[in-house]
C-alpha cells in the first residue's frame, strides 16, 4: 500500500511519538493497552505487565499533575522526627487537644481501652514537617500499646497543634508498651536498611516501612470494622505460618521464612516496574485482577513503591493457587472502569475522599482541595 505525503507524515509522527515513549516499554511481550473511547483516561496508559509466578504487575504510564510535589510521606517525616504520632492523651504529640477534622460519610470505631484516655481507634499526630503529609490507607505503624494501620487515604497540613488519626488495630493481643526487643531491629524484606524499631518505653509510634496487604487495606478503608480487620490479620499469619502470642501484624515481616521468599519476587518485579513515568500499577493475582494504586506523580509513586510491592507479594504469597496472567486490555478496562454510588469523605479546605463502589469494586479518590483546581493526589481501585 503507497501513502499518500499527508499519510506519511501522519505515520512519521506516530512513530517519533513511540520512540519516545520507548523508555516506558517493557521487555518485549504483551503490548501498551490503548484507551478506546474512554474520556475518563486522565492521559494514563497501562503498560504491557511484568510477572513472577503467581503475582502479575502492570505499569501505569502518566505525567506528573502540576503540584504534586508538595507533599511528604509517613515514612519521610516520621525518620527527619517532623512527624510524630503517640496514642491518644500521651506523648509529645498529645499535649494540646485534639483537633478532629469535620467530615461526612465517616464511620468511626471508638471502643476505648485501658487507663487513660488512649483508644484503640485514634491516635494523635502532629505534622510539623512544614509540608503536607499524605497517608495511604494500610501504612503499618508500630510500637504505643498496639500496632495500627491507618484507616482511609488523607492529607494532614503542617499544623502545630495534634490532630485525631483514625486508625485500626492489627495486634489483638497487647494493650501496653512493648518489652525491649534483645534482637536489634529486623530487616524488612525487600528493603535495604532496618525497620524502624518502635521504641518500648513511650507511646510513640514508628513506621514499619511496610503497607497492609490488599485484603487487610479493604477490610479497613472499605468494610471499616475492626472485627474484620483483626480477622485478617489472624488468617494470614496463619497462611503465612508467622502466627504469634499477640497476633501482630508485623510478624509478616519479621519472619526469615518469609522473608526469603519475597525476596524473590522483589528482584524480580522490583526494577522491572519502577521506569521513568510510571505513576501507578495495576495489580493481578492468580489471573484475576485485584488492585490498582495510581498517584499524582512519578515521585510520589517511587516514594511508595517498595512497601506497595511488598504488601503485593505478602498477598501473593498467601494465595498462590494459579499462575496465570491477564492482558493489558484487562488490566485497562479494570483501571478504568468507575461506575457506582457514590460518597464522600470531606476535611473542609484540605481534602476530600470521593468513594464509588458496587458489588464488584470500589474506587477511593483522594483529591487535595486547598488548591484553586483540586488535585488528584492518590486513585486506588480494588476487587470485592
Amino acid at each position: 500500500m503507497t501513502l499518500n505525503p499527508g499519510s506519511r507524515t501522519l505515520a512519521a509522527a506516530a512513530v517519533a511519538c513511540a520512540l519516545m515513549l520507548g523508555v516506558l516499554m517493557l521487555p518485549a511481550g504483551p503490548r501498551v493497552a490503548r484507551a478506546k473511547g474512554n474520556r475518563n483516561n486522565h492521559g494514563l496508559q497501562v503498560l504491557g505487565p511484568v510477572f513472577y509466578k503467581n503475582l502479575t504487575i502492570f505499569p501505569v504510564a502518566g505525567g506528573d499533575a502540576p503540584g504534586s510535589d508538595a507533599y511528604i510521606t509517613l515514612d519521610e517525616g516520621i525518620k527527619a522526627g517532623t512527624v510524630v504520632i503517640t496514642e491518644r492523651g500521651g506523648g509529645q504529640a498529645a499535649q494540646a487537644p485534639l483537633r478532629h477534622p469535620r467530615s461526612a460519610g465517616a464511620r468511626r470505631q471508638n471502643a476505648s481501652y485501658g487507663g487513660g484516655a488512649a483508644a484503640v481507634n485514634e491516635l494523635a499526630l502532629v505534622n510539623r514537617s512544614g509540608r503536607k503529609l499524605l497517608l495511604l490507607a494500610g501504612e503499618v505503624i508500630v510500637g504505643g500499646k498496639q500496632d495500627r494501620i491507618v484507616q482511609e487515604d488523607r492529607i494532614i497540613p503542617p499544623v502545630s497543634v495534634p490532630v485525631a488519626l483514625s486508625v485500626f488495630c492489627v495486634e489483638h493481643g497487647r494493650w501496653s508498651a512493648r518489652e525491649a526487643s534483645h534482637g536489634g531491629p529486623a530487616r524488612a524484606p525487600g528493603t535495604r536498611g532496618p525497620v524502624v524499631a518502635a521504641r518500648p518505653d513511650d507511646a510513640n509510634f514508628s513506621s514499619l516501612g511496610a503497607v497492609a496487604h490488599p485484603k487487610l487495606r479493604a477490610a479497613a478503608q472499605d468494610k471499616k470494622v475492626q472485627a474484620e480487620v483483626w480477622n485478617e490479620v489472624s488468617a494470614n499469619n496463619a497462611k503465612l505460618g508467622t502466627a504469634n502470642s499477640t497476633d501482630t501484624y508485623q510478624e509478616v515481616y519479621k519472619s526469615g521464612r518469609v522473608g526469603a521468599q519475597m525476596e524473590d519476587y522483589v528482584r524480580a518485579l522490583e526494577g522491572a516496574v519502577l521506569r521513568r513515568g510510571v505513576v501507578g500499577v495495576v495489580v493481578a493475582r492468580n489471573g484475576r485482577v485485584v488492585w490498582a494504586d495510581v498517584f499524582a506523580s512519578h515521585r510520589l509513586f517511587a516514594s511508595y513503591w517498595p512497601k506497595l510491592l511488598k504488601s503485593y507479594v505478602v498477598d501473593a504469597l498467601a494465595d498462590d493457587t494459579s499462575r496465570a496472567h491477564l492482558t493489558a486490555d484487562q488490566a485497562h478496562h479494570f483501571l478504568f472502569a468507575r461506575d457506582g454510588t457514590l460518597s464522600t469523605t470531606t476535611q473542609a479546605g484540605v481534602y476530600q475522599l470521593v468513594k464509588v463502589e458496587q458489588p464488584s469494586y470500589a474506587v477511593f479518590d483522594l483529591r487535595d482541595i486547598s488548591l484553586a483546581t483540586p488535585l488528584r493526589v492518590h486513585w486506588n481501585k480494588m476487587s470485592r
